[in-house]
């Protein structure tokens, strides 16, 4: 062999070598985009939820926990390469395995149109997001029900209270039928913490130094209350004023939380009576936690309530809004106000004349049988 043409093959070896290393890289990249779970995949499904504000690294290793990818960084690229990576929207979506990476981007990019949306609206109780969800999900609400009252389970959120009544966030969520209870529970109880500290972020402390479970108590019996979106925060002024004072708040609905009754529901003068925690016209101070699932207007009315005002009371007109009062003789004017010009037709004229500034009833009835006591607006008790 002649010294020219060795040197010729010392020349071309380094470039053949670079060939054949580019050429075996394009071809494992193309496998993981195009073959990510091999050349005869199963025809198994993955489910991957993407929640909001999710960054593209952390879906990308999502979708590699559960097998849809081999690694995060062909994904990451070929998202940018597509100027999908910011296009990618929350929901839960269900995969097979093999899916090419490109499908996987258009899909997310697609988002779920709303063909898995289950709405939760403000002011449900547990017991009413747990039969919505159930229902839209196809799993029993028995599975709720234990894990809304579970210990671990809640202190995995940050929960201290009992269960998770007030933590479900009303929002419209995507999530598949099978989903897991404890995935819809921990996705809603999330967006609750996020609204609460995004909305109390920056402040030096809450109204009357509450905690946020407190003040998320709070802003449940706002919900509960408000009929009026503008009267929001005044009947949270109403109730801040009262907490301040020591005074009873003496608000129907956590009454008929205790009965186990909707919120709004009719209350008589007798269930004003029953023994609970839950009930602000025999207990000071609010009640151990949430009666309902307040929206995020509530709980900003309980951050931000109306300017000071001495109010205390206040009484549904029968339309819808509320008469407000600083005095207990005003309240009574208000009442008598309300009886005599509240449409007499209205199914909702009597059960939403709510008295927060009633006094409790005595423990003997001097009033007549059936008769509301003094003050109160209650229909009579059928069943003195």
């Amino acid at each position: 062999m002649s010294p020219a043409r060795g040197s010729r093959d010392r020349a071309f070896r380094p470039r053949r070598w670079a060939f054949l290393l580019l050429l075996v890289t394009g071809v494992a990249v193309a496998a993981h985009l195009f073959l990510p779970a091999g050349p005869f995949p199963s025809d198994e499904r993955r489910v991957v939820l993407v929640q909001r504000g999710e960054s593209l690294r952390e879906v990308a290793s999502e979708l590699e926990r559960v097998g849809l990818i081999h690694g995060t960084l062909g994904f990451q690229v070929l998202a940018r390469l597509m100027h999908l990576d910011r296009s990618i929207k929350a929901g839960q979506y269900s995969f097979r395995l093999g899916t090419t990476v490109p499908s996987l981007l258009r899909a997310f990019a697609r988002g779920m149109s709303g063909l898995n949306l289950v709405t939760i609206p403000e002011g449900l109780t547990l017991r009413e997001v747990v039969q919505r969800i159930a229902a839209h999900l196809g799993v029993a609400p028995t599975a709720f029900d234990s894990l809304a009252h579970d210990r671990a389970f809640l202190d995995s959120l940050g929960i201290s209270a009992p269960s998770i009544e007030g933590y479900l966030a009303p929002d419209s969520y995507e999530f598949l039928p099978g989903t897991l209870p404890e995935v819809a529970f921990r996705t809603m109880a999330n967006r609750t913490q996020s609204i609460l500290l995004a909305e109390s972020a920056g402040r030096d402390s809450l109204p009357l130094s509450l905690s946020l479970h407190q003040l998320l108590t709070l802003a449940s019996i706002v919900e509960c209350e408000a009929q009026l979106a503008s009267e929001r925060p005044r009947i949270a002024r109403v109730y801040l004023n009262r907490l301040a004072r020591g005074m009873r708040l003496q608000a129907d609905p956590t009454v008929a939380y205790a009965i186990g009754l909707p919120p709004r529901s009719r209350i008589y003068l007798r269930q004003l009576r029953m023994d609970s925690p839950y009930n602000t016209y025999m207990r000071v101070g609010l009640p151990p936690g949430p009666i309902c699932n307040p929206g995020r207007a509530s709980i900003q009315a309980a951050l931000e309530p109306a300017p000071l005002s001495e109010e205390l009371y206040f009484v549904a007109n029968g339309h819808g809004g509320h008469m407000f009062s600083n005095t207990y003789e005003q309240h009574l004017a208000n009442i008598r106000f309300v009886r005599a010009t509240a449409p007499v037709d209205s199914s909702h004229a009597a059960d939403s004349v709510i008295v927060p500034g009633a006094p409790p009833p005595p423990a003997a009835a001097t009033a007549a049988p059936g008769a509301p006591a003094a003050g109160a607006t209650h229909p009579p008790d059928p069943h003195p």
